[in-house]
């Protein structure tokens, strides 16, 4: 049955209907209001000097064994005072890498966390650092002892925590003007794994270093890849007694920069005898 409705009725629907969407505007502009004044507050409190990282000591630095705190708080480029929310804890560790590893080859092995803390604020970074393998023989004087990790990261020794100092390094590298010797992580590590005693290595001139071992002087020529260089070292270990070659006054060096075919390098180089190439 169809009902009617009177024109009061009506007009007091649609008040209803008006009175109901002003509620809803209010709603809106108290939720809007109430939201803004929270943003504006959280702004303001994240602005104030408590928010921000002003000095290096709220960069607290964890899993380091060798080098200082300080150390590696100055490998990280921070204009003080910065507030913690801008800081990037991506960018940083990236940046903190790189300082780490300066041969890039090595960098995916490295182990570098940073993360922020809101209260207090504070870096929270996570390294995981090597120890000095190796004294580099300094060009004058006047230059202060630095030492090489195996990564190839040259930082003078007051870079390292005290108990380091008391157990350096002895063997000792020759660096190029450069500052670097290419290849130097793979050449270490062949090294270090080899049973014959290395005391100096010469890498003054990259396309031919020079090792000053136990049984005497070796070169290696540039240092290739890993495989190579490893099997330059065996060889070394295969052949310890070339110094009881006949000639051995008048041998200068043994010649390993074709692992496959040393060679006793003298006033004219001549291939090394059978009888000297096993132990």
């Amino acid at each position: 049955m169809y009902h009617s409705h009177s024109p009061a009725q009506i007009e007091q629907r649609r008040q209803q209907l008006r009175q109901r969407r002003r509620i809803r505007v209010v709603k809106s502009l108290w939720r809007f209001t109430c939201m803004s004044g929270i943003l504006a507050g959280l702004g303001w409190v994240i602005s104030q000097p408590d928010w921000t990282i002003s000095k290096p000591e709220q960069i607290q630095i964890e899993g380091n064994q060798y080098l200082s705190d300080t150390t590696v708080r100055s490998m990280l480029q921070i204009p003080y005072p910065q507030l913690i929310m801008e800081l990037a804890p991506a960018q940083l560790t990236a940046q903190l890498t790189a300082k780490l590893t300066p041969q890039p080859i090595d960098r995916g092995a490295v182990n570098v966390k940073i993360d922020r803390r809101i209260l207090p604020p504070q870096l929270i970074v996570q390294i995981q650092d090597l120890p000095p393998v190796a004294r580099i023989m300094p060009t004058n004087t006047t230059q202060s002892q630095t030492f090489i990790d195996e990564r190839g990261l040259q930082l003078p020794i007051s870079s390292y925590r005290p108990t380091v100092w008391r157990s350096l390094p002895t063997l000792q590298l020759m660096l190029p003007n450069q500052g670097a010797c290419p290849g130097w992580s793979q050449l270490y590590q062949a090294i270090h794994a080899s049973p014959v005693a290395v005391g100096v290595i010469d890498c003054h001139n990259p396309q031919n270093v020079i090792l000053q071992t136990e049984v005497g002087k070796v070169r290696l020529g540039a240092i290739g890849d890993k495989l190579k260089v490893t099997n330059q070292m065996q060889q070394l270990d295969r052949l310890r007694n070339w110094q009881k070659h006949p000639r051995s006054e008048d041998v200068e060096l043994l010649d390993l920069e074709n692992p496959y075919s040393p060679k006793l390098q003298l006033s004219q180089p001549i291939a090394v005898p059978d009888r000297v190439e096993v132990r």
